[in-house]
């Protein structure tokens, strides 16, 4: 008998023998598919996938935070949805200043904000803006905002192109991007707004420091993209505010309906 050549035998006063020929290549992605799942169980057990802020393990080795985590662990900056997260007065054209999590200085959320910005971890960015789209979907959407989506626009603070380069993608528009996915808003062309300046770091420079820092830095290029719009900043994390005042500035020349701020964290 050839291999691969198997016959069905049925009681003789029915009907004869029928042979059944089973392509080889066929067989051959049976077993290859077998074989793969139970190296990948194997990598399950050798090398489980764990949240990074409890350790729990996640069957879904594409998420880096279990929902348990992303629901409740860490704290709301903004419980009873105020325009803004503190006491500031923002500036003219600003809707609202949101975030998803109150910043926590050497804590779980700085790990994760250092590991999107100079660790190379991408696809971080894009599961913390998910987070982020829903909590503005449930604050803002129909309230702030238009119920319309097609009204809104999503802006990431730009990167030098510099500085891009270096890191290899920049983490705003990844956030803007999961916050897209989530939200169906769309996210704006990188070259709707460029950083014309790679300013220098601004971690212990005080808000009006920031603001000389940033003087000149961003130049709107496509203002017919945001016009007319409701135009939301994404960021990672919110400190003083300057750097998305400053851009905030530059967006008001393209006569838009509204500015917003939406980062995953808060200082």
């Amino acid at each position: 008998m050839p291999p691969w050549d198997f016959r069905i035998l049925l009681p003789e006063n029915q009907i004869p023998t029928i042979p059944v020929r089973i392509p080889p290549q066929t067989s051959q992605g049976l077993i290859m598919g077998f074989f793969q799942n139970i190296a990948t169980g194997l990598e399950l057990i050798a090398f489980p996938n764990v949240c990074v802020s409890c350790g729990r393990v996640m069957n879904d080795r594409d998420r880096m935070l279990c929902g348990s985590c992303t629901n409740s662990k860490f704290e709301d900056p903004n419980p009873s949805n105020k325009t803004c997260c503190g006491n500031w007065i923002l500036p003219e054209g600003f809707l609202f200043q949101d975030a998803l999590w109150r910043y926590d200085k050497e804590g779980i959320i700085q790990e994760m904000v250092r590991m999107l910005k100079y660790q190379g971890v991408a696809k971080l960015g894009r599961e913390l803006g998910q987070a982020a789209g829903l909590k503005l979907i449930e604050r803002h959407i129909g309230n702030r905002l238009p119920e319309n989506k097609g009204e809104i626009i999503l802006l990431p603070v730009p990167l030098h192109k510099a500085r891009q380069k270096k890191r290899g993608y920049n983490q705003a528009r990844l956030i803007a991007e999961g916050i897209s996915e989530i939200s169906g808003i769309a996210v704006a062309d990188e070259h709707v707004m460029q950083r014309v300046r790679n300013t220098i770091s601004q971690t212990r420079f005080s808000f009006s420091k920031r603001m000389d820092n940033l003087k000149d830095a961003f130049r709107l290029t496509q203002p017919e993209t945001l016009s007319g719009k409701f135009v939301i900043i994404v960021d990672d994390v919110y400190t003083t505010g300057s750097t998305c005042f400053s851009l905030g500035g530059e967006i008001r020349k393209a006569g838009v309906k509204g500015i917003g701020v939406m980062t995953i964290g808060i200082a």
